[in-house]
């Protein structure tokens, strides 16, 4: 009888460490998608900047919606590890305002996941939702 309760011991221990590993994996894959995303955001950002600053009426028409973009960043800062509820209600609010046709996970992310899964994912639809501003309002004027 011992015997079989150090084997399923063994077992379950084993287990979990497989989904330790598992969930590390998925997490630095999070994290690597993350700031590849980061990185091709800044490489807009100063390809927009530097465009802005060569010709002066590529700068007007962008420069409200240049606003908008920062705006959003900003409240985005102020609410990244706090209330779940305000990260997703600002994310679909500025993707519908916007017209920006990207589509995010409906799941519920009280239930399912940690806060640092959770965060990292928001983090990513920032990312995604920026890139595709850029593409729709910014850069288009940019075309010679």
């Amino acid at each position: 009888m011992k015997k079989i309760i150090i084997v399923l011991f063994c077992i379950i221990f084993l287990s979990c460490k497989e989904k330790n590993e598992e969930q590390k994996l998925i997490y630095n894959q999070l994290l690597h998608y993350r700031d590849e995303l980061k990185s091709n955001t800044r490489d807009l950002e100063h390809y927009i900047i530097n465009r802005a600053d060569e010709d002066a009426l590529y700068k007007s028409a962008i420069e409200n919606k240049s606003k908008v973009l920062v705006d959003y960043e900003k409240t985005f800062e102020e609410l990244k590890f706090k209330d779940r509820n305000a990260i997703i209600k600002l994310r679909n609010s500025f993707k519908d305002e916007n017209k920006l046709f990207l589509d995010f996970d409906t799941s519920n992310y009280n239930e399912n996941i940690s806060d640092t899964i959770f965060n990292r994912l928001m983090e990513i639809d920032f990312y995604r939702l920026k890139i595709n501003f850029q593409n729709r309002y910014l850069l288009r004027h940019g075309c010679k």
